[in-house]
């Protein structure tokens, strides 16, 4: 098992409602789950393999809540990385390393060892408005949740203490987004979305 750890800027997008009920232990808004996720590793290591200022993206898909399986998934690491640290990428995503965010957890809830990609990641989280790019597997744009009664941002944020994925994030809307693989085919928009900044492990 490696011994790893990272600090990362983080952006999630799924079909949830916003706020995403997964979050309290709530069935998925729409009876399944489908998200496109994006970290931004700003310091980091596996064993010995330097990892900071790479990017990781991951995308899954399962037909029911999480905690009932049958997902699928896929790693999508970071064409810059060398041999070494594309290794270490695919031991965390694919939850090999061990313990730490959500990486082993969600393993367990897959039906099949995840797809793995090498693609150029783009990774942009600016206020309100981000964007995920993850080659031809997945894509998401990012923007503020817009109220219906005076068209304000939202600065709404979540807050979990103890949150295995992260503990304070800024609630934001997925405006758009899909992803398309040989195991996952899916769409999302005008849903949940989080940025947030993470630690794993430290």
């Amino acid at each position: 098992m490696s011994r790893w750890w990272f600090k990362a800027q983080y952006i999630e997008c799924c079909n949830c409602a916003h706020g995403c009920p997964c979050n309290t232990t709530q069935i998925p808004t729409h009876g399944g789950c489908n998200s496109v996720v994006g970290y931004h590793i700003l310091d980091g290591a596996c064993d010995d393999v330097d990892l900071s200022g790479l990017k990781l993206g991951y995308v899954a898909s399962w037909p029911g809540a999480i905690h009932h399986g049958n997902g699928r998934a896929a790693i999508i690491l970071d064409e810059r990385a060398d041999p070494n640290q594309r290794s270490a990428l695919e031991e965390i995503g694919s939850g090999r390393a061990g313990p730490g965010g959500p990486f082993e957890v969600f393993a367990g809830t897959m039906a099949e060892p995840p797809e793995v990609f090498v693609a150029p990641i783009e990774f942009r989280m600016e206020g309100r408005r981000g964007r995920l790019d993850f080659g031809d597997v997945a894509e998401a744009r990012v923007g503020p949740i817009i109220g219906d009664m005076a068209g304000d941002e939202s600065s709404a944020r979540m807050l979990i203490p103890e949150g295995f994925i992260f503990e304070d994030a800024l609630m934001v809307n997925t405006d758009r987004g899909h992803a398309r693989t040989s195991r996952m085919d899916f769409t999302i928009g005008d849903s949940n979305a989080f940025f947030s900044e993470v630690a794993y492990n430290l």
